[in-house]
Order: C-alpha cells, then structure tokens, then sequence
C-alpha cells in the first residue's frame, strides 16, 4: 500500500513536470500551443500517444521509470509535433508522419532519430539509445588514446608530457580525418548529473577546459529525475560520440584528480577553509589550462590545408546546429569572479602543470568514475 502511495505521489509530480516543460517547450521555440489534458499510461507497447478528439497527451510510466528524463521529452516533444499538425489542420485529415508531421518536428527540435513514422515503442526506444554508440572508426580512435594516456603514467616527466601531447594531438587528427573521409555527421550528447542543486565554480572552469580543448560544446542546464521527484543541475556534453566519450573521462578524472591532490597536500595551507580549498582547486585547473594550452600552441604552428580549415568549420556549424535543436535560445552567460589567496592558488597552478589525463583508464573496480569506453 506504501509503495502504491509513493508512485501515486511521483505521477502527480511528474504531471507537474510535464506541464512545466510542455510551457518551456512552447516558450523556447515560441510556438502557441493549447495545453493538452496529460495522463500518465499503463501502456508497455506504446511509450507516447497524442489523442485529439479529446486532446489529451499520453506518455507511458514504463517510459518515464526505465528511461532517462531526456527520452522521456523527447517523445513528448514527438507528440507534441502530432498535436501541432492538428492544430494546424483543424478537423481535416492529417497524413501520421507526412512532410507537415517532419516540418512540425524541425519547429519543435525533435531529434532526427525519434521522428520516424509510427507510434514510439519500447524497442524503438532500445535502438535509439544505440545510437550514440562508438563506430569502429571511433573505436580504434579511443584503443590509441587510451595506450598514449596510458603511458601518461609513467614515472619520467618528459615522457608523461610527451605521450600527452600526442594523445591530444591524436584526438585532432581523428577528428579531422573522420571529417576529410566523408563521414556521416554522427553527433551524440552525454548528460554528467551530479545529483547536485548548484554547479560549483571549479566544475564551471572544468567545463571551460573541455570546450576549449576537447572538442565539445558545454551547456549548463538541469534535469528532472523522476525517481526523486525533483530537478538538479547538469552538465551536458554535445559533439561526436568519440569527443563526448573522451570529454566525459577528463571531466571525472579532472573532478577526482582536485580531491585527491587537495587531501593529499591541503594540510600545507592555513585553515584548510573553503575559500583555501577552492583557491586551490581553480589554481590546479588553470596551471593544466596554461599546459594544454602550450601544447596546443605547439600543435598550431604545423600549418593546415586550407581544405582542413573548412572542414572543420562545417562541422562547428554542424554540432551548432545540433545543440540548437535542443537548445534554440541558448545564451551565454557570465559569473562574477571567486575570491582565492593568492599563495594558494599559485601553489595550485604549479601542481596543475603536472596533471596528466592517466588514471582509471583500465581498473574496472575503480572508483575513479571516467573509464573510456571499451574497445
């Protein structure tokens, strides 16, 4: 009986949540659409339905429990888009998933993948979560990385820094070679949700470093979690399934990498407050920063064709575009600078410079948290 309360509780909530995002929806891409009469359904074959003669707008509690939040709106924006046409053509006849169907998927920025014909099923739901997967292309790109990184262990500095470099060097020249092939543009974004209700300010210079260095674009937004019945703050990684697999490990291994060289070295600092805590961690992120950067600067006095350029470019308006179909009015924002002790931090960006993307690469029982991918 306690448990049938609960998850009475949880669908009033996640009626809450779905009126809430359904405005948003409607305010981001400023679309006029009558809110529908929600229901939560039993239904394990059909995970969405839009329903017009009474207007209502179903989404199944198996989809809502077994998927992530992100599924779960993107099937509702899937039938939002069939609300959409019939609001559009009124009491006439609407083909299911014809040109007017795809043109209100762009208008609503549903994912090409969840736009195919017909009513979304559980397997359909399997087959997309698939399909942010490795290709072989990517597959061999990460087994090389993860062997330089790797080597980022070892106990001689120049050959740490060397086997860096050419790790980051190697992520360049996969990504443009994937380009150059002609390669189907595959991109793919991966949600870090930290169960936390604010993003600390050395969580927002490591999302700096990623985009600056890994070939990624960073959004700060949050996320309902059904299971708690409350929203909390995400960091959400878009790019190729390669960059974001890579990008991914760095953010955890940067994170575990401050805690573990602050517990190791904070008892040298007056106080151990927070503020000598964090002076110490931004130091740590800008004395890799200042690393990364100089190896880049090294790598970009090699001149690229011209032809290389273009591409590239293409694909940042490519990955742009992608990010704006789930996020049409992104903006940028600025945050105010922390305080820090100067000491502190100075300490912190020496020890920065000798952070090396190494650890938990192949320990499977690790708590580091940011394993690439497998092979």
């Amino acid at each position: 009986m306690a448990v049938k309360c609960h998850i009475d509780q949880l669908q009033q909530l996640w009626l809450q949540q779905l009126h809430l995002e359904f405005d948003d929806i409607c305010a981001s891409h400023r679309l006029a659409l009558t809110p529908p009469v929600f229901e939560i359904t039993d239904s394990q074959q059909a995970y969405g339905c839009w329903r017009p003669a009474t207007k209502t707008l179903g989404l199944s509690r198996h989809l809502i429990l077994n998927h992530s939040w992100d599924v779960t709106l993107q099937v509702l924006k899937h039938e939002m888009a069939h609300q959409l046409c019939s609001q559009w053509q009124g009491q006439g006849s609407i083909q299911a998933h014809g040109e007017m169907f795809h043109r209100a998927c762009e208008l609503l920025g549903v994912l090409p993948e969840f736009r195919r014909a017909g009513t979304i099923l559980p397997e359909h739901v399997e087959e997309i979560a698939a399909f942010s997967e490795l290709s072989e292309h990517g597959r061999k790109c990460l087994g090389r990385i993860e062997k330089l990184l790797a080597l980022g262990r070892s106990a001689n500095e120049h050959e740490a820094a060397l086997a860096m470099e050419k790790a980051n060097e190697l992520i360049e020249k996969y990504h443009l070679q994937g380009l150059s092939q002609g390669l189907k543009p595959h991109h793919a974004y991966v949600v870090i949700d930290r169960k936390q209700k604010r993003v600390a300010g050395y969580q927002r210079h490591i999302c700096s470093i990623l985009q600056e260095f890994f070939l990624v674009r960073v959004v700060l937004s949050q996320r309902f979690d059904p299971a708690e019945g409350e929203s909390f703050k995400t960091i959400e990684l878009f790019g190729t399934p390669e960059n974001t697999a890579i990008a991914e490990y760095c953010y955890h291994f940067l994170e575990n990498r401050l805690a573990l060289l602050w517990t190791q070295n904070g008892k040298a600092f007056n106080g151990r407050t927070r503020t000598e805590k964090n002076s110490y961690y931004l130091g740590l992120l800008r004395g890799f920063s200042l690393k990364m950067r100089a190896q880049k600067q090294a790598r970009a006095g090699q001149e690229m064709a011209p032809a290389a350029g273009a591409l590239i470019t293409a694909e940042e308006h490519r990955l742009a575009a992608f990010v704006g179909l789930r996020y049409p009015r992104l903006r940028m924002s600025s945050t105010r600078g922390a305080k820090v002790y100067g000491g502190t931090y100075q300490a912190g960006v020496e020890m920065g410079k000798t952070i090396t993307l190494s650890d938990g690469l192949t320990k499977n029982n690790s708590t580091f948290g940011g394993l690439l991918p497998q092979g």
